[in-house]
C-alpha cells in the first residue's frame, strides 16, 4: 500500500484557517469530509454553515466528490473532531486556498516518490523524510508550502537543498524529482482580435496599431501577431510563466486599441487572451477551414518595408471595401452637385 503523509507538519489545522477537503457524504446534520493536506482526516461541515443564503438544495451547494475551499471554526484534538464551515470562506482566501494546496500537493507527491524509491515501508520514515526537507522549510520561511518554492530554485542551484540533513544518495534522488516534476513547460498564450479603420487612411492605421502591439515584445516573452484574415488577427506569445504570458498579450491588446481608437477606428476581443494546448490550436484551425478563411502569416514577403507585421493580400480585402465607401460617398456628392 502507497505511504502517505499530511502536508504540514501540525497534524492538526488551526481555527480560521483554509484547508482544501473533499466531500465524502451528505448526511442529515451536515456534509463529512476529509481534510486532503491533513492525511484525509475527517471533518464536518454543518448544515448552517454551507451558505449564507437559504438552503434550497444541498446537492446544489456541494457534491460528493467535489473538493471545496473552507474555514476552520473548531477543532478538538483530544476526539479528533474538526467542524469547517464554506460560508464564511471569502473569495481571497479561497484563491490563497487553491495556490496553496496545490504547491504542497506537488512537493507531496516529489516526497512520496522518493519514499518509495528509498524502499521506505512506514509512514514514520516518510515524515521523518518530511521533516528534514519540505517542513524544515516551511518552519524556516514560516509559511506552509514553502519548499514548493525552494524545490523549484533546487532545478538551477541544487545547492539551495544543502541545508537539508540528508544523505547525499536521498539529495541526489530528490533533485532527480525535483527536476523531473518541476521544471516549468513552456505555455501558449493567444487573443483573437478584429482591428478595422475605415477612414481615408485605414490600412495605416491597422498596421500602425499592429506594430505598437508587436513593441509590447521582449526577448524573453516575443508577441507574434498573424492575420487569419481582415479585419480578424490573433496575437500569441510562448513563456514559462502563466500570468506574465497573459499580462503581456494583454498589455499588447490594449497598445492596439488605444492606437487603431485614436484614428476613429474599431478594436473587438473575439477571443480573450487564455492558455491553448495543441488541441486547442488544432480545433481552431479546422474551424477556420470549415468557415473557408484564408490563413496567412503577416510576415509574409510581399510586406518587407513593414518588419512582416502585415500581409497586404489579407488586406487587400479590407483596402477594397474601404473604396467602396469612398466611391460611393463621391457618387453621392456628384448627385448633390447635379441636383
Amino acid at each position: 500500500m502507497p505511504l502517505s503523509c499530511r502536508f504540514y507538519a501540525n497534524q492538526f489545522p488551526d481555527v480560521e484557517d483554509t484547508v482544501m477537503v473533499n466531500i465524502r457524504q451528505i448526511a442529515e446534520m451536515g456534509a463529512y469530509v476529509s481534510l486532503l493536506e491533513y492525511n484525509n482526516i475527517e471533518g464536518m461541515i454543518l448544515l448552517s454553515e454551507l451558505s449564507r443564503r437559504r438552503i434550497r438544495s444541498v446537492n446544489k451547494l456541494i457534491r460528493v466528490g467535489r473538493n471545496e475551499c473552507v474555514v476552520v471554526i473548531r477543532v478538538d484534538k483530544e476526539k479528533g473532531y474538526i467542524d469547517l464551515s464554506k460560508r464564511r470562506v471569502y473569495s481571497k482566501d479561497s484563491i490563497q486556498c487553491e495556490e496553496r494546496f496545490a504547491k504542497a500537493k506537488a512537493v507531496n507527491s516529489i516526497l512520496r516518490h522518493v519514499a518509495d524509491q528509498l524502499g521506505y515501508d512506514s509512514e514514520e520514515q516518510l515524515e521523518e523524510l518530511y521533516d528534514k526537507t519540505a517542513w524544515y522549510f516551511d518552519r524556516k520561511l514560516k509559511r506552509k508550502a514553502a519548499a514548493f518554492d525552494i524545490f523549484k530554485k533546487a532545478i538551477s542551484d541544487p545547492s539551495a537543498l544543502d541545508e537539508c540533513n540528508i544523505t547525499p544518495d536521498i539529495r541526489e534522488k530528490l533533485l532527480i524529482d525535483i527536476k523531473k516534476r518541476l521544471t516549468p513547460q513552456a505555455v501558449k498564450v493567444r487573443a483573437d482580435i478584429e482591428v478595422s479603420c475605415f477612414s481615408y487612411d485605414g490600412i495605416d492605421a491597422v498596421k500602425g496599431a499592429l506594430i505598437e502591439g508587436q513593441k509590447c515584445s521582449t526577448p524573453e516573452m516575443p508577441i507574434k501577431i498573424n492575420l487569419i484574415a481582415a479585419p480578424l488577427f490573433v496575437v500569441t506569445t510562448q513563456t514559462l510563466e502563466r500570468s506574465e504570458g497573459l499580462e503581456a498579450v494583454n498589455n499588447a491588446l490594449n497598445a492596439i486599441k488605444r492606437t487603431i481608437e485614436t484614428h476613429q477606428g474599431s478594436f473587438k476581443t473575439v477571443m480573450a487572451p487564455k492558455v491553448v494546448t495543441d488541441l486547442d490550436e488544432e480545433e481552431i484551425r479546422k474551424r477556420m477551414e470549415a468557415m473557408e478563411i484564408f490563413v496567412g502569416e503577416m510576415s509574409g514577403e510581399e510586406a518587407g518595408d513593414d518588419d512582416g507585421l502585415v500581409a497586404p493580400k489579407g488586406l487587400d480585402q479590407q483596402a477594397d471595401a474601404e473604396e467602396a465607401i469612398r466611391r460611393d460617398k463621391s457618387d453621392n456628392d456628384s448627385d448633390e452637385v447635379d441636383e
